[in-house]
């Protein structure tokens, strides 16, 4: 989010928060165990004359949902230009760069599969035992351009502005991991997969979780979208070039009106 200004005043514009994901696989050796030994054997009991042996384990997976999210970083060191850098936007003597939040969230899997093989060595069956999927605040920053009068009326403003973006970022985090955890689950209830392998299956249960999850991170992105158009409204550009004039006037003559 990038909070900008003109010559006499100060508006805001919403600028994209960059959302990686980021998808780390369990090792097959140390993410997969065999199914209890007693488990085909019980299965083949009850199992009518003539048929097959289940290939797949007993499903009863575990779903953990961990949420890191750090107090954001406030910076004053960048210049307006160098703000205009970052959201890669021109510099025109309307319009300057009073501010820019950025945000990433990153998240990572693991998965700890049981796994059998079925009778007269054919492919490995994996299901999920256990899922941990970590969503965190890898960057939360808030940058203040250093022309602003630090600590002065308009430097509250425009921080106070910035948090109000910070707070749409946080929320949406939250909602996100709640999000994760009933697709996760969902997931997890019938989820398997069949490969030559172990290590073959556990990285498809992988992917089909990438699959199974992306639709909650896509409407973590489109949240933090609509919070923020929210807030950068015409409205507030009006409201904050009309706070904090000496302040502004100040600001005017370190930035002058030229880019």
């Amino acid at each position: 989010m990038a909070l900008s200004g003109g010559r006499h005043g100060a508006a805001a514009r919403a600028a994209r928060a960059a959302l990686a994901t980021v998808l780390l696989g369990a090792a097959a050796p140390a993410g997969a165990q065999p199914a209890d030994e007693a488990a085909p054997a019980a299965a083949a009991a009850a199992a009518a004359p003539g048929r097959p042996v289940p290939a797949c384990p007993p499903r009863a997976p575990r779903v953990r949902v961990a949420v890191e999210d750090p107090e954001p970083t406030l910076l004053g060191d960048a210049g307006v230009d160098a703000l205009h850098g970052r959201t890669r936007t021109p510099r025109t003597a309307q319009v300057h760069h009073l501010a820019v939040t950025t945000s990433r969230v990153d998240w990572r899997s693991e998965i700890t599969a049981h796994y059998a093989r079925a009778p007269g060595g054919g492919p490995v069956c994996a299901v999920p035992a256990v899922v941990a999927l970590h969503l965190v605040h890898a960057e939360h920053v808030i940058r203040l351009a250093r022309e602003i009068p630090e600590g002065g009326c308009l430097w509250r403003e425009v921080l106070a502005h910035e948090w109000r973006h910070v707070a749409v970022n946080r929320r949406a985090l939250r909602a996100a991991a709640q999000r994760l955890r009933t697709a996760a689950e969902a997931w997890a209830a019938r989820a398997s997969a069949r490969a030559p392998e172990v290590e073959g299956a556990v990285a498809a249960l992988q992917e089909q979780l990438r699959r199974a999850i992306e639709p909650a991170l896509a409407a973590m992105r489109a949240e933090r979208e609509r919070g923020h158009r929210a807030i950068d409204t015409r409205a507030e550009y009006g409201r904050l070039a009309r706070v904090c004039p000496e302040d502004q006037a100040v600001l005017d003559e370190r930035i002058g009106s030229r880019p």
